[in-house]
């Protein structure tokens, strides 16, 4: 049996979506796909609320769109600040230091918020600085942190340094306006709030952004700055996947349709309710501001959460435990797919039952009452089915 996915990607597609997948495939350097492609990146625009014609797709994960934003924008052996609470912003640390910049981390505990006083004094302790690299959604721990604020502490410090920003979470799920933000690079993937099958990367990034880096980018296949030329015709430095990309236009017309602030408001509320649920559960959210597109629960003493994991998929619902030092402690569901109320209520009845399974005492439907008391409480809107 095939477990349905309540995890923070890869995600539940729409029927609609697979249905294109199936479709006949159309050759790269053929008039159809120019077109086709050139639909899908006006729409990814609008969903990275970016306008223009500078979002690039990659065939490859949301870290694809990452090492090629950091090697398109950074200049060679560029100073880099670092910022992370969790295992994705570590990761970005690592990756930018295997690429031979000055790396300077500035780090705060699992789940935590920057305390941006001190970002302030770290800013300021740094002769000059090229990029600050931050997780918008930090997918290991649940948290959302705030990278509009971010963006001016290190605009009032070093005005020049560019703001790239993982949004592989974030992007479809929570409110992003990287142009607003003052943002300089922005990347996702398409397994997450977009709805689609892995396999697609996607970065915008500013015009400050562009005029940065070297002109030999020290990639072949991740030379963003080739693609952005390419692109900007309907066409791509080598073989995309065109399936996906086909299946990607159809979810980008669903989003437009569900509007995409009521999309944002519509993931926080099914969110906050599996958190109410969970808490109602005995779990305790572990991100003091918790991220719309997953929520990071701690399972309680004497439980262990791969156990918890483990009980839900022999129930048929696939959910994210915690990775690392997390790993036993931390459960991960998410309705970031294309979900809706009922899903929800799936979700938490299943979570229910397998912590049940595991010896907690919950009592039946206690947990799906609080989520549904909590969807449907003051501040709640129609807008919460996909």
């Amino acid at each position: 049996m095939k477990a349905r996915l309540f995890a923070p990607g890869p995600v539940e597609v729409p029927a609609e979506v697979l249905a294109a997948l199936n479709m006949p495939v159309l050759h790269h350097r053929s008039p159809e796909f120019r077109d086709l492609f050139m639909r899908v990146r006006a729409g990814l625009a609008q969903v990275f609320c970016a306008g223009g014609d500078d979002v690039v797709v990659v065939t490859g994960s949301g870290s694809a769109a990452f090492e090629g934003a950091l090697l398109a924008a950074v200049p060679a052996g560029g100073k880099v600040l670092s910022l992370h609470s969790g295992r994705f912003g570590v990761r970005w640390t690592e990756l930018a230091r295997r690429f031979g910049f000055h790396v300077t981390e500035f780090g705060v505990a699992a789940g935590q918020e920057y305390d941006l006083e001190l970002l302030d004094r770290a800013l300021a302790s740094l002769a000059d600085l090229d990029a600050v690299t931050v997780v918008h959604s930090e997918t290991s721990t649940g948290m959302l942190h705030d990278v509009a604020a971010v963006a001016a502490v290190v605009r009032g410090r070093h005005p020049d340094a560019l703001v790239i920003v993982d949004a592989v979470t974030s992007l479809a799920a929570a409110e992003l306006r990287p142009r607003e933000w003052d943002l300089d690079a922005v990347v996702s993937g398409s397994q997450k709030g977009v709805m689609s099958p892995p396999g697609l990367a996607f970065a915008w990034l500013s015009d400050r952004a562009w005029q940065r880096g070297g002109d030999l980018v020290p990639s072949a296949y991740l030379d963003l700055r080739r693609e952005r030329l390419k692109q900007r015709d309907g066409q791509t430095s080598f073989t995309p996947a065109t399936s996906l990309v086909a299946g990607l236009e159809v979810a980008l017309r669903l989003i437009e349709a569900e509007g995409l602030e009521a999309r944002w408001r519509a993931k926080a509320q099914l969110n906050g309710a599996v958190l109410a649920g969970g808490a109602a559960a005995g779990l305790t959210p572990l991100a003091s501001r918790p991220s719309p597109a997953l929520a990071a629960v701690l399972v309680p003493e004497g439980v262990t959460a791969p156990a918890v994991v483990a009980a839900a998929r022999r129930r048929g619902v696939s959910i994210a435990g915690g990775e690392g030092d997390l790993k036993p402690h931390l459960l991960r569901p998410s309705l970031l797919g294309w979900s809706d109320r009922y899903d929800m209520v799936v979700l938490v009845a299943a979570l229910e039952d397998a912590l049940r399974d595991v010896g907690l005492p919950v009592a039946t439907g206690s947990a799906v009452a609080a989520a549904m008391a909590a969807l449907d409480g003051p501040g709640a809107s129609d807008t919460d089915a996909a």
